[in-house]
């Protein structure tokens, strides 16, 4: 009961620390992910695409594992919350030292009057950035950010079972895969997030 609390609150901390202060109609809404892989007559898994040094990835979206508030040496950056502005990042993927399918999750948000543009400018955005919904599109710019001071983490103490799979297992008859370019927020370069 206590870790359903406290991931109840972890998720509403997710889309409350945003910088406009979203009202959060229930505790599944940080996560919304997760909380489609609960529904009823779902069948197959579901799947998202993520980052990986420049690289588009995908993983089954496994939810949040009890008991646990952190495993490994593995990472993903939710930037702005899960999946609210763009597409998650991951640190590892299979055959790298530290990589497991469980991610210690962290919460990417911009520290205190820093900017969109200022990330921009520092040459931290991807190149994708203009052209799709890509700020990060990978994990050792999102840590070179935390270094400048342009963003904070937010280590809520959850993990999630996110295993690495092909496009074609991602996209298999069956699964059901979250759409690659609709998020809930756009990035506003004059803002953070």
């Amino acid at each position: 009961m206590k870790r359903q609390l406290v991931a109840a609150a972890v998720t509403t901390f997710v889309l409350a620390a945003c910088a406009d202060s979203r009202s959060v109609s229930s505790p599944e809404d940080g996560l919304d992910a997760l909380a489609f892989s609960r529904v009823p007559g779902n069948t197959g898994v579901l799947t998202a695409n993520g980052w990986y040094e420049e690289e588009e990835i995908y993983y089954i979206v496994g939810g949040i594992e009890e008991g646990v508030s952190r495993r490994g040496l593995n990472e993903i950056y939710f930037i702005g919350g899960d999946r609210a502005f763009q597409a998650n990042v991951v640190l590892f993927i299979p055959g790298e030292r530290g990589y497991s399918p469980h991610w210690n999750v962290n919460v990417v948000h911009t520290a205190y009057g820093v900017t969109v543009q200022d990330i921009i400018d520092a040459g931290l955005a991807s190149e994708r950035f203009g052209d799709e919904p890509v700020l990060f599109d990978d994990a050792e710019d999102v840590l070179t950010a935390v270094d400048m001071g342009l963003l904070v983490l937010e280590q809520p103490g959850i993990v999630v079972l996110c295993p690495i799979i092909s496009e074609e297992g991602a996209e298999a008859p069956g699964n059901t895969q979250l759409p690659e370019d609709e998020f809930r927020y756009g990035f506003d370069v004059n803002a953070g997030f």
